[in-house]
């Protein structure tokens, strides 16, 4: 906003709006409100604490783990478990690739401890919790023969003695019902019963005539893949969606994801396989989750052909896109729950749908969570794929534990499996440490009530404040921004003088990591020129804090505001300038808000508009630099669309100006402005707009008699409205 005229006295701007004024950079005008910030997470998305529970330990990796009450089953490879807390290498239990916690305390039950030959890789239950299935490498369960899938009694660990069928090769995911067993993984043959990389067996381990099979795809070079696996499965009713690196099921085309009947086998309408092209060797499908509406699918891709390397969410019963959180880095398995879905992979870059960007070196961030609730829109990063551009997104929420990657498999992952209850969100993987303490391959997240909630602000994160004086009796401090791995909205504190005990001011600020922004907290009503310093504290909803260095500052020599000044503010006004004292270049903001950087042709006057008020008023030359810019420092900001703007004038001109508004430099001739209150030749007062047409409102009267009149320009909807009051030639009473 700037303030300019042809020889005319000023005094007691200010500005009062129902929605807040913007003041901008500038003489300055922005055409449209500001927008909030991508990827604002909807209310209904509630994360779990970013708090790393205790949790048994173990000294290889985890691929799978399911829930059966209070038990979690864990299958992976690895050989021995010990308690949270311990180093590794002591205290150790044997687990050979199995074991099994308490999803209360994360203490290992003692008595379930089968022992398989080699890793299990999937790891699921029958609907009733009478069973525990288990698929993998191994040939072997505690000595017996089990080849790749078996069996297993909930309570002792137990092999089941009757379900023994004999699969080829790896067994990479199982989905069970009352009476029927489907498993999918790298196999080409049951015994001696060809079946293509699906298989279903009754209870008592028949092999079932069901048999779809998946085809091999293509790689990106076009070359035919070597594979065509099986690595994630997802049952609703009749609907069974299979995911994994294959380019067909039953000769059907279609990429890394389809559908076929539980019952017949026989290919469903998938519409997302069609859209997404991971397949081959290097690209395809690795979970499947459903809540029985939606199932969402985890997707990598290394060299091609995929174009889906995030979660992409779509309909069970015919595969139609829900959205796509188009982030980049591998997702390996998914979790939804409590409006939220949560993610075990290394994402990387998550701007296309509004969240985190790619930094220099690379930041992976092991486990997130987006909303499962649509929120946006992808936007067009798509790196080389446009597929789904422009498709529905959701958000990225702020839940950011730190898990840190391992070296157990060689491919610096940390999680590879995430599941949970209502209450409970459980990673498995391959991890040292999680949020920097030793926890090695499993970890529980739990809800607020559970939580500990001790994760907050970013330890040491707040910079040293700056400290401005910014009108009369008032310091302004301004801070950038930390983050919370848990907390998006954190409350910063401002405390003068030493009192940690009672701030001064306080505000509540979105504080994502993606988008620093600085807080500007006033101290007002000191005395003139006195020093102060001041510390800001920023705090989560839970109480965690971080303070920042001290920093001081020295208030204007200005008087404290007026009588005057003060009704203004009282009323609500955004920023008050009172337009009589100089600090240099500079006329403070009674609200600390936007002090005005005054050009040379402005000068003093030792009386203004208002009885009583030493403060004066300011007289503008009517040259290039009779003008006075508020915001400058600040940066350009949008104009507002509903404001009102008040002022007093005196001027005794025959060429008509600006007396305030808005425009897009804060030097120099403005090539776009708006919201303008000006003289015309004859001395009338006129308030125009362009808000889509041009609309100007004019005073019927003259007002260049050299007396001073207050005038007030409003906008708001449908349109401008604009007034003005006159007074007598002697000065206002306040």
């Amino acid at each position: 906003m700037s303030f300019s005229s042809r020889r005319t006295w000023l005094s007691r701007l200010l500005a009062v709006s129902v929605v807040g004024l913007v003041v901008a950079a500038t003489p300055s005008i922005a055409t449209a409100a500001e927008q909030p910030s991508a990827g604002a997470p909807p209310a209904a998305a509630t994360t779990v604490a970013a708090d790393g529970l205790p949790t048994v330990q173990i000294d290889g990796v985890v691929w799978s783990q399911t829930v059966v009450g209070t038990t979690v089953y864990v299958a992976g490879r690895f050989a021995n478990a010990r308690p949270a807390g311990a180093a590794p290498g002591t205290s150790l239990v044997p687990r050979a690739n199995l074991l099994a916690y308490d999803i209360r305390t994360g203490v290992l039950v003692p008595g379930w401890a089968p022992s398989l030959n080699a890793q299990a890789l999937t790891i699921t239950a029958s609907p009733d919790g009478s069973r525990i299935y288990v698929g993998g490498d191994f040939t072997t369960v505690d000595g017996q023969t089990a080849r790749r899938i078996a069996a297993l009694d909930p309570t002792t660990g137990a092999l089941v003695p009757d379900f023994r069928p004999a699969v080829t090769a790896s067994v990479r995911a199982i989905v069970a019902t009352a009476d029927t067993v489907y498993v999918g993984g790298d196999f080409n043959a049951v015994g001696s019963a060809s079946r293509l990389r699906l298989a279903a067996f009754d209870p008592a381990g028949q092999l079932l005539p069901w048999a779809p099979g998946t085809g091999v795809g293509r790689n990106r070079d076009g070359s035919v893949a070597a594979g065509a696996g099986v690595s994630a499965l997802a049952l609703v009713g009749d609907q069974l969606v299979v995911g994994g690196r294959f380019g067909s099921i039953n000769g059907t085309a279609t990429s890394g994801v389809g559908a076929v009947s539980a019952t017949t086998g026989e290919v469903r309408p998938f519409a997302v396989g069609q859209r997404i092209t991971n397949q081959g060797d290097d690209s395809g499908v690795t979970s499947l989750t459903t809540d029985g509406t939606t199932v969402w699918i985890g997707a990598y891709d290394f060299s091609g052909p995929g174009n889906a390397e995030g979660v992409v969410a779509a309909r069970v019963a015919d595969g139609s896109l829900v959205w796509d959180a188009d982030c980049r880095g591998d997702t390996y398995s998914t979790f939804p729950v409590g409006g939220a879905v949560y993610v075990a992979g290394h994402p990387h870059v998550c701007s296309n749908i509004g969240g985190f960007p790619e930094v220099t070196p690379r930041v992976s961030r092991f486990g997130i969570a987006y909303s499962q609730a649509t929120t946006g829109t992808v936007g067009t990063g798509t790196w080389g794929n446009t597929a789904f551009r422009g498709a529905p997104a959701p958000s990225v929420l702020d839940w950011y534990p730190t898990i840190t990657p391992g070296t157990f498999t060689g491919q610096g992952q940390a999680g590879w499996s995430v599941t949970g209850t209502s209450e409970y969100v459980l990673y498995g993987g391959e991890f040292p440490r999680v949020n920097s303490v030793g926890q090695q391959g499993l970890v529980r997240f739990a809800v607020r009530s559970l939580a500990p909630n001790r994760i907050g602000p970013v330890a040491g994160s707040l910079a040293t404040p700056t400290v401005t004086a910014g009108g009369a009796g008032v310091l302004s401090v301004g801070v950038t921004t930390t983050s919370d791995r848990d907390d998006r909205n954190l409350t910063y504190s401002l405390y003068r003088d030493g009192d940690t005990a009672t701030p001064v001011a306080t505000q509540v600020v979105d504080s994502i990591f993606t988008t620093p922004r600085t807080v500007t907290l006033h101290d007002r009503g000191l005395a003139p020129s006195s020093t102060h310093t001041y510390v800001v504290r920023a705090q989560d909803a839970w109480g965690n804090t971080v303070t920042s260095p001290s920093s001081s500052g020295t208030v204007s020599a200005e008087p404290l505001p007026s009588a005057y000044t003060q009704t203004v503010l009282a009323d609500g006004a955004t920023s008050a300038w009172p337009l009589g004292f100089l600090t240099g270049s500079t006329s403070g903001d009674a609200t600390g808000a936007a002090p005005l950087t005054v050009g040379s042709g402005v000068t003093r006057q030792a009386t203004g508009a208002v009885a009583g008020d030493a403060g004066g008023a300011f007289a503008l030359g009517g040259t290039a630099s009779s003008r006075m810019v508020a915001g400058a420092a600040q940066g350009a900001r949008s104009a507002p669309q509903t404001f009102s703007l008040e002022l007093w004038f005196s001027t005794t001109a025959t060429t008509g100006g600006r007396l305030a508004g808005f425009g897009n430099s804060a030097t120099g001739s403005n090539t776009s402005y708006d919201r303008q209150v000006y003289l015309d030749a004859a001395g009338r007062v006129l308030f125009g707009v362009s808000s889509g047409s041009r609309q100007v409102l004019a005073s019927q009267a003259a007002y260049n008699d050299g007396g001073w009149h207050h005038v007030v320009a409003s906008l708001g909807p449908p349109g401008p409205r604009s007034g003005w009051t006159a007074s007598s030639s002697a000065p206002h009473p306040p």
